[in-house]
């Protein structure tokens, strides 16, 4: 029961300028690795606030579940999270630039503390703003000195070694196909796949992706949908730990 209410509480964390490269759908096999990162960087988004309707389903050794989420990001400052079924709240989360806050009201347990929970889970330590990049398309690392070439149809940014890094662009605008980290020595894994991007109010972002984490030989896959996307409205940020509710341990 323990590590099922963990995998959801992990599930629904999850789902936490300047001139540009011409984009097109074919890649330049000459375009400057400079070039590139710059349109990269221009095509982050900008935003207040967002709110989507997501899909998460959670895989693992012992369960596959699909649950309904309500995501609200306002940008740099927190990711909020709630899990409904037929209307019911069953869990909520709240990430902030220094915590990370859950409680499942099923089970009545909560977990009130910093980001080494989505750092275990992932196998890889990610702060606030690597977390938002991770959700809107991207790279949660900089592409900076980095190896580059044109790979398949992409732009390709790696790095062997202790930690081997692999970062795939997308032609048609910049953003990232796939981010991956790897520590071979410690048997850890962060692969995220961007399926499917959306326009949403003249801003490019994920509409489909998967994260697959190996941390120490757990394997975990979550699959994010991300739908009915809107941006800029006033949103609210409700949260509060009911008391009598059993901390989660690490």
């Amino acid at each position: 029961m323990m590590k099922r209410i963990y995998g959801l509480a992990l599930a629904m964390i999850l789902i936490s300028c300047g001139g540009s490269q011409k984009a097109t759908e074919t890649a330049v096999a000459t375009a400057a690795a400079t070039k590139i990162i710059k349109s990269h960087n221009a095509a982050a988004i900008d935003f207040k606030t967002m709110q989507s309707r997501l899909s998460v389903k959670y895989i693992d050794e012992d369960q596959s579940r699909s649950l309904p989420v309500d995501l609200r990001i306002e940008k740099g400052k927190k990711i909020w999270m709630s899990a409904r079924f037929l209307g019911v709240t069953l869990a909520k989360v709240l990430i902030t630039n220094d915590r990370v806050q859950f409680y499942d009201l099923i089970n009545k347990r909560s977990f009130d503390g910093d980001f080494k929970l989505i750092s275990r889970f992932l196998g890889e330590e990610l702060n606030y703003a690597q977390l938002e990049n991770l959700l809107l398309g991207q790279a949660i690392e900089p592409l900076n000195g980095l190896d580059y070439a044109v790979v398949d149809n992409q732009y390709q940014f790696r790095k062997e070694g202790v930690i081997a890094r692999l970062f795939s662009l997308r032609p048609a605008d910049f953003k990232m196909a796939q981010q991956s980290i790897r520590k071979p020595s410690e048997n850890t894994t962060l692969d995220v796949k961007y399926l499917n991007y959306q326009t949403v109010e003249n801003r490019i972002l994920p509409e489909d992706i998967t994260i697959n984490a190996n941390a120490q030989g757990k394997l975990v896959q979550v699959e994010l949908d991300l739908k009915n996307v809107e941006f800029d409205q006033e949103l609210s940020f409700p949260f509060e730990i009911p008391s009598g509710y059993t901390q989660m341990e690490l």
